[in-house]
């Protein structure tokens, strides 16, 4: 009996081994052949042909020059005239403060140069003029009262700043390029500012480029300055934000491609155009060079569809999405 039971536990066991053997193979088989048939698709990346300006894409900020009005005289703030965003001009009354001292200073040193017309008495007469005169307290600038620093009843001194105004011709958008853009980007260049928060997209230039790169975190940057085409409307505010896009080609008749969809043999240079009857290859002329794309000048045309020789990172990625091993047929890693 005990014999019995002992050749049956054999016989199970190798049953069990036969089955585990035939699933190994069976699941080598199936990867091979997904293999072979994943490898066997050519791995390309495609291009439609467009035609539109090669541009450099940031991120800027709107800025501006502020004026701080400050009083020339001493005393007690009778009248403030603006609030907060109020748009103000040159010369535009701004606060009012108690003259009367002033007015008696005034009417004294005139006096005083009707009884003795001297030098001296006309310099204290026109002094005592000029801050009776200073009491109304005007805007040097033309702009937006950003922020209104005193109230009334307030005692001023000489020096105080009574209300904080954002010139508005000084309006400009600041942002920083990449130290490999700076090649490209040129003083004068057109600029398009999108403001997405507002719903506006403005015009401007390259006023600027600093002379200065600055390196913050290990990132280089060159710090660019724009001018508007046109005074903003009021809702541009110092402080925001906008994406802008530097022009540095505009569309012409010839195109801007990716890098890799130009190869060269010893008849010079060529594109892969895809068509129904499968991939052509193309000769074109070539132009410049701008970053990651090249300028074709002659060749093809616009919404041709190119084939792109993929990097090799782009072959990897593809390779992982099919769930192919990352290394190449010789066991080696893929090169």
């Amino acid at each position: 009996m005990k014999k019995w039971i002992t050749l049956l536990i054999i016989a199970v066991l190798v049953v069990l081994v036969a089955v585990v053997i035939f699933l190994n193979r069976a699941s080598a088989q199936t990867v091979s052949e997904k293999t072979a048939t994943s490898t066997q698709a050519p791995v390309f990346l495609t291009y439609t042909v467009t035609k539109e300006n090669e541009t450099v894409e940031i991120v800027g900020q709107v800025t501006a020059d502020t004026k701080k009005v400050t009083s020339k005289v001493s005393g007690d703030v009778l009248e403030i005239y603006v609030e907060e965003g109020d748009v103000v001009q040159v010369g535009q009354k701004i606060a009012k403060i108690d003259d009367t001292d002033y007015q008696i200073s005034y009417l004294s040193a005139l006096n005083s140069y009707k009884t003795s017309p001297t030098e001296i008495n006309r310099l204290n007469l026109e002094k005592a003029k000029e801050n009776l005169e200073n009491t109304t307290v005007v805007s040097p600038v033309s702009g937006v009262v950003q922020a209104v620093n005193v109230d009334v009843g307030d005692r001023v001194s000489v020096g105080t700043s009574i209300v904080t105004i954002v010139e508005t011709d000084t309006l400009r958008v600041e942002g920083s390029i990449s130290e490999y853009d700076l090649k490209n980007v040129k003083e004068g260049m057109k600029a398009v500012f999108t403001f997405e928060q507002l719903g506006l997209t403005l015009t401007g230039k390259v006023k600027r480029i600093s002379p200065v790169a600055e390196t913050s975190g290990g990132v280089t940057v060159i710090p660019v300055e724009f001018s508007f085409d046109q005074i903003p409307p009021s809702l541009v505010i110092p402080g925001l934000t906008c994406d802008v896009e530097i022009i540095i080609k505009e569309a012409t008749s010839s195109f801007f491609v990716p890098k890799e969809a130009v190869s060269q043999d010893q008849n010079g240079y060529y594109v892969m155009k895809q068509t129904p009857q499968g991939p052509q290859k193309v000769y074109v002329e070539v132009g410049e060079e701008l970053n990651d794309k090249i300028e074709i000048k002659k060749g093809v045309s616009e919404g041709d569809v190119l084939l792109l020789i993929p990097s090799q990172q782009e072959i990897q990625r593809l390779r992982t999405r099919q769930g192919l091993p990352m290394f190449g047929p010789g066991g080696g890693r893929a090169r």
